[in-house]
């Protein structure tokens, strides 16, 4: 079979040839370098005179500034992507992974982005004549699949950032002054702006930053970029409202942008904002901003376009407020803890999922113990009580609350001052065992074993009483997290070691013999995890890591991570490295501990009333501490 013929350059970055990848060879730095923030070196001297191939027209050079993990096994590499009917290759290749994008995203089209309801056919005319629009449509059907594909996730991740890269790249080498006073050319920017702005969206929630200094960061460069396309549209918004998007001008926007907002879980914020100094123009584009906000909260006009005011809401800000966001205003910063506040309401939508809780904790770790915590207290105390009756009410299968946690269910407290770490006595076996099922509340899988309110009793039950024995061996795995002034327990971890032996997995022991579990997802579920640990390890020694669990109230305060360390450094005193199976909500907080996944496993389970995903995934990590043998 003879080959297509192509033409090949040898002008590319040094980076890229070295990875044995396609550059696009924009100076100073090229796209791929730029995108996954490595240095990029050209082999030759560059000077601003020159121009790169990308760099044809006067247009505005547009640099995505996306996380772009690199493929982690090598069935996870994708084929090299061609831009379609391009001038030099009007029938580049199209492969069965583009096919199945496109079928993926015309048939859960309403599910992937909710403006597509009101512009499918726009969208779609528009990408069949414009490759990058494409691009970003197939981009978006990708990261769509790698959010509800586990088993290949990093693929699909991979592939959509992929595609959007090439979708930057196709849209910088066109003249935007060749357009003239023309709208028509100016529609397919538009709509790319806006998948370009979903997909960024995207892209930060998904990166979860462990300190707030980088979220923040990360966030504000989404919203340069998502701002930044729209110069393009600057001075034609009036001849854009009588093109073929009237639909979004006269019928999308007055509905979902122009209400009157109702609630009153943002008067607070309003109120201190009112009496905070701002001049005239600040403080009504302030204001504006926390009516968006607001309206989310008040869930109107539905569950859909709420999640789509979400995703413009960075579009929809006025200039002198973005300009309090990327100066790091405090004031600014508040209103963007109640933005993802309205995002953790929000967070059954697939963009979503858990980056507003993760967001919001980490705002309120920026300004704890200063002046400006008050301004964000009372949406983290919001976030904490939904997190409390998630776990507890909203959970219709968790058992009610013990009396002594009475207190601690209906009183959000603000972020812990101080934690102390300590060996349990047996007193502590039932609130050991309140707090498991507390913060497991969430877990499908919990569930499925034990699907009925008097099978969950009995487990809370059998688990006050394991505990209360396994307390009694000096030798065994157990620590809490006591919060210094009340004395509550709020948090406790389970291991076992060489010098801390434990018998079996709870799952394979007597737990299988509780009335009403459902022992062959027990047994489903600890042969998996066995053989993992046997693919990860084998027979070598380690600290396995059980569990680390975290009353709901508490979560994101910093308890968990305590005990997680504290065992670490048991561990490296030891010379051993520390092995765990984690849950996919659980996955960043044992990254930021220093752990890295080695494997996964999952397993098919029947949809629950709080959950409709029938996989369940867990992803085992390892840590080696400093002191112990790297492997």
């Amino acid at each position: 079979m003879m080959r297509r013929s192509h033409r090949k350059s040898r002008n590319g970055c040094l980076e890229c040839k070295k990875r044995h990848i396609k550059c696009d060879e924009s100076r100073p730095h090229c796209i791929n370098c730029t995108t996954v923030e490595r240095r990029c070196r050209y082999s030759t001297p560059w000077t601003p005179t020159e121009r790169s191939p990308s760099d044809r027209s006067a247009s505005p050079q547009i640099v995505s500034t996306v996380y772009a993990p690199t493929p982690t096994h090598p069935t996870e590499a994708y084929p090299s992507l061609h831009p379609f009917a391009s001038a030099e290759n009007p029938h580049s290749t199209v492969d069965m992974v583009h096919m199945e994008l496109l079928h993926h995203y015309m048939a859960n089209t309403s599910s992937i982005h909710p403006m597509d309801t009101c512009m499918k056919g726009i969208i779609m005319n528009i990408a069949l004549r414009e490759p990058y629009v494409m691009h970003s449509v197939l981009a978006l059907s990708a990261h769509h699949l790698s959010a509800i594909r586990h088993d290949r996730q990093a693929f699909y991740h991979n592939l959509a950032i992929q595609l959007q890269t090439d979708a930057l790249s196709l849209f910088n080498s066109i003249d935007v002054s060749l357009f003239g006073d023309s709208v028509e050319k100016r529609i397919p920017v538009f709509i790319f702006s806006c998948l370009l702005g979903f997909h960024a969206l995207c892209d930060t929630l998904s990166h979860r930053d462990p300190d707030p200094d980088s979220a923040i960061a990360r966030f504000l460069g989404y919203l340069a970029l998502h701002r930044g396309m729209h110069t393009v549209m600057h001075g034609y918004w009036d001849q854009l409202r009588q093109s073929e998007l009237k639909v979004i001008f006269d019928e999308v926007v007055p509905q979902w942008f122009r209400g009157v907002s109702q609630g009153q879980e943002c008067d607070g914020i309003r109120e201190r904002l009112a009496s905070a100094g701002l001049d005239n123009e600040e403080l009504k584009a302030a204001q504006n901003a926390v009516d968006l906000v607001q309206w989310v909260l008040d869930a109107k006009p539905g569950p859909e376009s709420r999640g789509y005011v979400l995703c413009s809401w960075a579009a929809m800000l006025d200039r002198p407020f973005v300009r309090m966001l990327e100066a790091r205003r405090p004031e600014a910063l508040a209103v963007l803890s109640y933005f993802f506040l309205a995002m953790h309401h929000c967070r059954g939508e697939w963009m979503f999922g858990r980056a507003g809780q993760h967001f919001l904790t980490l705002l309120a770790e920026h300004f704890r113990g200063g002046k400006w915590y008050a301004w964000v207290e009372t949406p983290y105390q919001m976030l904490q009580e939904s997190l409390r009756q998630e776990a507890l009410n909203g959970q219709s299968h968790v058992p009610a609350p013990s009396p002594q946690s009475e207190r601690i269910v209906h009183h959000p407290v603000p972020m812990a001052r101080d934690f102390t770490v300590e060996r349990p006595g047996e007193s502590d076996a039932p609130r050991i065992a309140e707090i498991h099922l507390a913060a497991m509340g969430s877990n499908p899988l919990l569930h499925v074993q034990f699907p009925t309110p008097e099978s969950l009793k009995s487990l809370q039950q059998f688990l006050s009483t394991h505990t209360a024995e396994e307390l009694r061996d000096s030798t065994s795995g157990v620590l809490v997290a006591r919060e210094v002034e009340s004395g509550v327990v709020v948090a406790f971890a389970k291991w076992d070691s060489p010098s801390h032996p434990g018998n079996t997995k709870l799952e394979s022991g007597d737990l299988r013999n509780l009335e009403g579990c459902r022992r062959e997802y027990l047994d489903r579920y600890a042969s998996l995890a066995e053989e993992a640990k046997a693919t990860c390890f084998g027979d070598g020694p380690c600290y396995r890591l059980n569990f680390v669990c975290t009353d709901p109230v508490y979560q994101g305060q910093g308890a968990g991570s305590l005990l997680t360390k504290t065992i670490l450094k048991m561990a490296a005193a030891d010379g051993l490295p520390v092995y765990l199976e984690s849950t996919e909500w659980a996955f960043s907080m044992y990254e930021r501990c220093g752990f890295h996944g080695l494997h996964s496993f999952q397993m098919d389970i029947p949809p629950t009333p709080t959950c409709q995903s029938t996989v369940y995934l867990e992803l085992c990590m390892v840590c080696y501490p400093p002191s112990s043998p790297s492997g």
